[in-house]
């Protein structure tokens, strides 16, 4: 898998009871839901095309476990034509699965925590850039992470 277009990192979340997206297959496209809030449609509308998110979670209120890489598949614009913006699901991207955890093994699913090595936001829906100060006090550039990430995601 190439990461080089790997920019982001995302909370996703299925109220805590259960793995959220966890049918979807690599090569699958689904809705990448935005919970509404202050900045969200925007935030949403402006994340480019083409682009790759890690998308972390905490099922079962659990630890958090990163289980999906998915690419931005459409222009916002695109999307947001879809959109019901009276839900507060209702704002979403089409993405594209590029790689999924096993959640029949559990155990084997990587842990955020030891994985990022850095807390990166996860308050709330919005997209979290992995340039951030936070992961990159860390990890001092992009290309040493995507390469750390590489090696986990190829296990």
């Amino acid at each position: 898998m190439d990461l080089s277009r790997l920019e982001y990192i995302k909370n996703i979340s299925d109220d805590g009871k259960k793995w959220a997206y966890e049918y979807y297959k690599v090569s699958g496209y689904y809705h990448l839901n935005f919970k509404q809030g202050k900045g969200v449609e925007n935030h949403a509308l402006h994340l480019p095309k083409g682009a790759l998110i890690i998308l972390s979670q905490n099922p079962f209120d659990q630890e958090r476990y990163l289980t999906h890489v998915v690419e931005l598949v459409n222009e916002g614009s695109e999307d947001k034509l879809q959109w019901n913006e009276s839900d507060q699901w209702g704002i979403f991207r089409w993405v594209k699965v590029h790689w999924v955890a096993d959640f029949n093994n559990p155990s084997n699913i990587p842990l955020d925590k030891e994985v990022m090595q850095a807390d990166w936001g996860y308050y709330n829906t919005q997209a979290k850039l992995l340039t951030s100060p936070s992961l990159m006090s860390r990890w001092e550039n992009i290309e040493n992470l995507r390469t750390h990430l590489q090696a986990v995601f190829e296990k």
